[in-house]
């Protein structure tokens, strides 16, 4: 199957043998021990490190959680929209969750600077709180949940523009 994340088109192939999890991401192979699967959620062995991975699918969108980080992966349709960067854009950032779920915290305000790598918003999913963090220095410009919204994944929460920076000769 055929991934998409940060506009690179990711090749995943993947087969149960015996307990474990044999694949291959693009030319690299891997293999994972699942020890227990319920529901949405899997623990398993991986470099002889115990990980449990939260996963989450909707209609264009696979969503997974490990160890804290959020991976959004997009189920490839047209891979001219992928390698073109459809919508994509450096100057402005759309925060929005990782999956549906409920705003716990809003860290700021329309006006605020926030710095690569602020919090700036906390969503709690499938009993977990994920904070989300801005990727460009820049000043919030909108905010459009507020604590206790329910929100699907496809809503922007807080939208960033990004800082121009200027030379000091």
């Amino acid at each position: 199957m055929k991934l998409k994340r940060n506009n690179e088109i990711i090749e995943v192939d993947a087969k149960q043998m015996n307990g474990n999890l044999i694949g291959r991401v693009n030319d690299d192979e891997l293999k994972v021990t699942i020890l227990s699967s319920e529901e949405n959620i899997v623990k398993l062995l991986y470099n002889n490190e115990i990980k449990e991975a939260v996963y989450i699918e909707d209609r264009d969108k696979y969503y997974v959680q490990i160890d804290g980080k959020q991976y959004i992966f997009g189920k490839v349709e047209d891979e001219e929209d992928v390698i073109a960067g459809v919508g994509e854009s450096e100057d402005i950032e759309n925060i929005v969750p990782p999956m549906p779920g409920t705003i716990i915290k809003v860290n700021v305000a329309v006006g605020d600077k926030v710095n690569e790598g602020d919090a700036v918003i906390v969503v709690e999913a499938m009993k977990m709180e994920t904070n989300l963090y801005t990727r460009i220095t820049g000043k919030v410009t909108k905010v459009n949940a507020k604590e206790g919204d329910r929100v699907d994944s496809d809503t922007v929460l807080v939208v960033i523009e990004k800082e121009e920076v200027e030379n000091k000769e």
